[in-house]
């Protein structure tokens, strides 16, 4: 059994509210125990070798809460131009998806991410016209930033297999006005078809993908991501969720992976538990189930309580995005079955609707260890504030989402709802137990971008950003707890995760910077100095 000690003047281990000095016995992948600096009347300690960092901040290492693991790997290799977040209009898309374009002659298809029509000052939604301007002889897929759209060229239409008929129960098949469709696909129900050529890879190409994606989560001091794209219990899904299983056995992931299956049109859960059973590995877990409730407010999909300030005569189009009496059923029967819900909800609307279906659910179920949870959470009214702590709901939420949003949703909801925008602290002093994440790749998987947005309020240039930016940021040993054993919480792995602690693994980081003494705008640019994932130094810069 190897047996070691890490030490540092400055240790957070997330039991305290400030960094101390200790050594940390580490033995066999597991925190043994967590000792003073000096150790010496500790004499079965005395021999062992230190890994001594003097005054670095060492820390747990972070759990995203809520990512898109596969879209995310992809995203961040080469074959995806995710840049498009840079672009202020679709014009500008137009013209850098070009560029990658020539620049991979290549790639029979071309991808592209993180387009945003909110930081296009409230153009209209773009179409194929500017895409096949640029490219008509290869497919285009460019997925939006928040993973809610997708827009496509003619040749991607015809590819993916649209026909001028094609319709869906829920989401949008956006048309112009002869009835022709513009190449806009608005929620993941209508760009599905798009969605199953973006993802279409060689098994060879995806085991490459896994790979790189695996040393950028080391990189980053990740040792736990999701999969919340709400997967059917199809072949293809249980083949991609094996591949990592059989690459895990084979070589050994750097993080720790939770899948959330589909929710919605499942009351009966045989197919889940078998696939549980099936999907596991060392590193591998189907964690639980993922329902949208909604979708986002750019697009007018997001449920809200009242009408839009910008379209009054509509509360969200074509929502909830299932019926709202068999979400209830569903909810109920999943978490009778023991398993645990997350629901995406962005507008108050749908907040309010999952709080209480959860209400309901524990009123026949009774109280039980289930950790659901509600996700993003970009508006809520007053009165849902406190329901988070009285019915043990986890708020799983993004902070550096809002620097995406810049201030964009002040056209669709007013700035008198917009004052309870992203309302993390609101939430927290009410009690509620809030996670944090990324939801990667609608935003940079970086954890310091995101601890910066969630202490400052401010974007990359370090503006204030929203309607409440003095009202809603938090303090640094929260965020910092939230992004650790909160979303280990979330995962249920609060027993071995999260803290620094005898009988947790072994994940620690080592920073560039003190956290807790650097000015707040050198957040963002702290990086991960070492990563140790379950005792094996996985990462040095």
């Amino acid at each position: 059994m190897e047996r070691y000690i890490i030490r540092s003047r400055q240790v957070f281990t997330g039991l305290r509210e400030c960094p101390q000095p200790a050594a940390i016995v580490v033995a066999d992948g597991m925190i043994e125990r967590v000792l003073p600096r000096d150790y010496e009347g500790f004499p079965d300690c005395g021999g062992l070798p230190v890994k001594d960092y003097g005054d670095a901040l060492i820390i747990p290492s972070f759990l995203d809460a809520h990512t898109h693991m596969f879209s995310g790997a992809v995203d961040a290799s080469d074959y995806v131009c995710d840049t498009l977040g840079e672009c202020g209009s679709e014009a500008a898309c137009a013209e850098r998806i070009a560029a990658y374009a020539k620049e991979h002659p290549n790639q029979r298809r071309i991808r592209g991410a993180g387009w945003f029509v909110g930081a296009w000052n409230d153009a209209p939604l773009p179409d194929k016209r500017s895409l096949d301007a640029v490219i008509s002889d290869r497919p285009v897929y460019l997925l939006c930033a928040d993973s809610h759209s997708m827009w496509l060229n003619s040749k991607a239409i015809e590819e993916a297999g649209f026909s001028e008929s094609f319709a869906v129960e829920n989401g949008e098949v956006c048309r112009d006005a002869e009835g022709r469709l513009t190449g806009l696909f608005i929620e993941p129900a209508a760009y599905a078809p798009a969605m199953e050529k973006y993802m279409e890879f060689s098994a060879s190409e995806m085991l490459e993908i896994h790979r790189h994606f695996q040393q950028e989560l080391a990189r980053c001091g990740i040792s736990a991501v999701s999969e919340m794209f709400a997967d059917d219990y199809t072949r293809e899904t249980k083949e991609r969720y094996l591949q990592l299983v059989r690459l895990d056995r084979a070589e050994g992931l750097r993080a720790q992976i939770f899948l959330y299956t589909k929710l919605f049109d499942y009351t009966d859960f045989t197919l889940f538990s078998a696939m549980r059973r099936e999907v596991k590995s060392a590193h591998v877990h189907i964690a639980g189930v993922k329902g949208f409730i909604d979708g986002v407010t750019e697009t007018y999909t997001g449920l809200l309580l009242e009408p839009y300030t910008d379209r009054p005569g509509t509360c969200g189009e074509g929502l909830p995005l299932h019926p709202r009496e068999r979400m209830q059923e569903e909810i109920a029967a999943a978490n009778a079955a023991g398993i645990q819900v997350r629901l995406h909800c962005i507008g108050d609307g749908a907040v309010r609707m999952a709080l209480d279906m959860y209400e309901e659910s524990e009123r026949q179920n009774g109280r039980r260890d289930l950790r659901n949870t509600i996700e993003h959470i970009e508006n809520i009214h007053p009165d849902d504030l406190a329901r988070f702590a009285a019915l043990d709901v986890i708020a799983s939420m993004q902070p550096y989402h809002l620097t995406l949003s810049n201030g964009a949703k002040v056209w669709r909801l007013g700035e008198k709802r917009c004052q309870l925008e992203f309302p993390i602290r609101s939430i927290y002093d009410c009690g509620g137990r809030i996670a944090i994440g990324t939801d990667y790749p609608v935003v940079t998987i970086n954890p310091f971008a995101t601890i910066y947005a969630a202490a400052t309020r401010c974007d990359d240039a370090g503006l204030p950003t929203g309607c409440n930016a003095d009202t809603q940021k938090l303090p640094l040993p929260v965020i910092l707890k939230a992004y650790t054993q909160g979303a280990a919480r979330v995962y249920h792995a609060d027993g071995v995760m999260g803290t620094i602690e005898a009988g947790k693994f072994a994940n620690l980081l080592v920073l560039t910077d003190n956290l807790f003494e650097i000015p707040a705008e050198r957040i963002r640019n702290t990086k991960v100095a070492v990563n140790y994932f379950e005792g094996r130094e996985v990462y040095h810069e």
